[in-house]
């Protein structure tokens, strides 16, 4: 076994991408209100859809990752978030975009699992954790500023 400690930056990576739905969230939830005529309680009830369906994941996977390896759940829940959230972005009816948050949610909460599960067994977790979330805020403030 290499003493070689392993590189965060993938973990990092992992996070942010599976934590950057709750960050926009907000957004997200005044998007569908205003484009897709959902009242603010509507709109909410999506927001909290796509949050249930991430913590079920989360939930499901955090003590299993040491079982399935890494890798192939990462995949999948980045594969996950990219269906999802493009079905739900390029819809255009309710429940499609429902369906999409849902199925994004779950990616996100997948990816976070993984990378929760990753960054726990680092040697200094508290410093990979911080900059998972300072790259998650830069990533979140760079769409707020280039993304009308």
């Amino acid at each position: 076994m290499s003493s070689r400690p392993r590189a965060a930056w993938p973990l990092v990576a992992v996070f942010t991408a599976g934590y950057l739905a709750a960050y926009l969230l907000p957004t997200i939830v005044g998007r569908l209100s205003v484009y897709l005529g959902l009242s603010t309680a509507q709109a909410g009830l999506v927001g909290s859809a796509l949050l249930l369906s991430s913590a079920s994941a989360g939930f499901s996977l955090a003590g299993r990752v040491e079982t399935y390896g890494p890798c192939r759940p990462a995949r999948v829940g980045l594969i996950l978030c990219v269906v999802g959230y493009g079905c739900a972005a390029l819809a255009g009816t309710v429940p499609l975009v429902v369906a999409g948050a849902m199925v994004g949610g779950f990616g996100s909460g997948t990816a976070t699992a993984v990378a929760a599960a990753g960054i726990a067994a680092q040697s200094d977790p508290h410093r990979t954790s911080s900059l998972g979330l300072l790259s998650v805020s830069a990533t979140a403030g760079a769409l707020y500023l280039t993304v009308p």
